[in-house]
C-alpha cells in the first residue's frame, strides 16, 4: 500500500536569550527540542536476549520465589517462578522477566524450550531524547541504560541479535482543539461500518482517543490501533516522567495527538510481508534497518484494516437548478464537506467518451466554485467556523490516505 507523507515538520519552541551558554546559539536549543510530525516513530517494544547468552547480576531474576504469610509468620513451601524484576522512576517503568519459548534445533531436529530475558525497550528511557523514538542512532544508550540496572549483562551484539516482538509505532499529529479531534474520531468511527463493533472511543477527564480493538485480543488482520490526545496524557497519566524529563517541550506539546499502531507477533510480521508493506524481520537488528517510510505505510495500512468502503450508487440523469445545489452545498458544510471535498463529486460523472466527460468536469468544477464562493461571501458565522473545522479534521484524516466522511 502507498502512503502520502503531507508536511514533514517539526514543531519548534521558542526561547530567550537567558540560560544561553557561551557558545551555544539559540539555533542550537531549538534543534534539540523539537517534535517530529508526520513521521513514523518506534515508542516501545519487547525484546527478548537467550538467557545462556547473558550474565545474570540480580539473582531475583532467575529465584524461584515463596509465599511468606505475615499472620502466621510462616512460608509456603511450595516455590513458584520467578517474579519479574521491576524498576519505577520518575515515571518511567522497566520490567526485566524470564519467559520459555520453544526453539528449533537443526541437530536435533524439533522446538527445544528455551529460556530469555524478556525486556521491554520504551523510548521513555531516552527521557529528554523521548520523542526521537528508538532509532539505530540512539539504540546503543539504550543498551547502556539497560546496562546501568545491574540487573544482567550481554555483548552489544547479542542486544541488537535479540528477538523482538509488540512493536508499538506511533506519529505525532498536531490538532488545533481537542473539538477537532473529537470529529476526527468520529469520522473514524463512521468509516468502520460493521467493524465498528471492535471499536471504543473513549471521553476521560484526561483524555479523549479512539481504541481499534484490544492488545491482547488483537489479530493479523485486525491489529491494535489507538489514536489519543497526547498533550492530555503528558500532563495526566504521564506527567511524573513530563515533569522530569519534558519541560522544556511544555509549548511544543500543545495540540499534540498521536496515533499507534502494534505489531504484535510472527503471524502478524508474516502478514505484512505478505501484502509487501513491511519485510519479514526477526532482530532488533533487523527492525532498526526498515526504512521510516514502511512504518508510516504500516500505520495506513493497520488503520485501513478497518476502513469499510462504501458503494456509491449511480446517480440518474438530472437538471438541477443552482437554487437547489446552493443549499445542497450549504447542507454539505454543515454535515461535514470542505471545499476539496465537494469537488470530488465530479469525478463520480462519466460521459459518453472521455472528451465528454473531460469538458462536463470541468463545467461542473467551475459552477460547484462559483456557487461554493457565493456561498462563503454571505456566509454566517456558523457556515464559517464549520467549514474551517472541516478542513482541518479532513486535512487530518487525508494523512492516512483517509477520505473524509462525505
Amino acid at each position: 500500500m502507498s502512503a502520502n507523507i503531507h508536511n514533514n515538520t517539526k514543531h519548534t519552541i521558542n526561547y530567550s536569550t537567558k540560560g544561553v551558554s557561551k557558545g551555544q546559539s539559540i539555533s542550537d536549543l531549538e534543534n534539540k527540542f523539537v517534535i517530529p510530525i508526520n513521521q513514523a516513530l518506534t515508542d516501545s517494544l519487547s525484546l527478548k536476549l537467550p538467557l545462556l547468552e547473558c550474565d545474570v547480576l540480580d539473582e531475583r531474576l532467575t529465584s524461584l520465589t515463596a509465599t511468606y504469610y505475615e499472620s502466621l509468620d510462616s512460608v509456603d513451601c511450595e516455590l513458584s517462578p520467578p517474579k519479574p524484576v521491576v524498576v519505577v522512576h520518575n515515571g518511567i517503568t522497566v520490567r526485566f522477566s524470564l519467559c520459555e519459548i520453544p526453539i528449533w534445533d537443526n541437530e536435533k531436529e524439533q522446538k527445544i524450550p528455551t529460556k530469555f530475558i524478556n525486556l521491554t525497550v520504551s523510548a521513555k528511557l531516552l527521557k529528554e531524547r523521548y520523542f526521537e523514538g528508538i532509532t539505530l542512532n540512539n539504540i546503543s544508550v539504550l543498551y547502556q541504560t539497560f546496562l546501568d540496572f545491574k540487573v544482567f549483562h550481554c555483548p552489544y551484539h547479542v542486544f541488537m541479535k535479540g528477538m523482538v516482538s509488540d512493536i508499538d509505532v506511533c506519529i505525532n499529529r498536531y490538532c488545533d482543539r481537542p473539538s477537532t479531534f473529537s470529529s476526527v474520531l468520529q469520522c473514524l468511527y463512521a468509516q468502520t461500518g460493521d467493524r465498528s463493533k471492535h471499536l471504543k472511543i473513549f471521553g476521560e477527564s484526561n483524555n479523549i482517543g479512539l481504541n481499534f480493538n484490544q492488545r491482547r485480543l488483537a489479530k493479523p488482520s485486525l491489529p491494535y490501533l489507538k489514536f489519543y490526545h497526547k498533550e492530555l496524557e503528558l500532563l495526566s497519566k504521564s506527567v511524573d516522567f513530563f515533569n522530569a524529563y519534558l519541560i522544556p517541550f511544555s509549548s511544543a506539546i500543545s495540540g499534540l495527538t498521536r496515533v499507534e499502531a502494534t505489531i504484535k507477533n510472527y503471524d502478524h510480521k508474516r502478514r505484512l510481508d505478505k501484502f509487501l508493506v513491511i519485510p519479514m524481520f526477526r532482530t532488533l537488528e533487523d527492525y532498526l534497518d526498515i526504512p521510516q517510510k514502511k512504518l508510516f505505510d504500516f500505520v495506513c495500512f493497520s488503520l485501513n484494516s478497518y476502513i469499510v468502503q462504501n458503494q456509491r450508487l449511480k446517480a440518474p440523469n438530472l437538471s438541477p437548478t443552482e437554487h437547489i445545489i446552493y443549499e445542497l452545498l450549504q447542507n454539505c458544510i454543515l454535515k461535514g464537506y470542505d471545499y476539496k471535498a465537494l469537488l470530488c463529486v465530479v469525478d463520480s460523472f462519466k460521459g459518453t467518451s472521455q472528451a465528454t466527460t473531460d469538458v462536463s468536469r470541468s463545467r461542473m468544477r467551475k459552477k460547484i466554485t462559483e456557487l461554493y464562493d457565493l456561498l462563503m461571501h454571505g456566509k454566517t458565522n456558523e457556515i464559517l467556523k464549520k467549514e474551517n473545522h472541516n478542513t482541518k479534521v479532513n486535512d487530518y484524516l487525508r494523512m492516512f490516505n483517509l477520505n473524509p466522511i462525505l
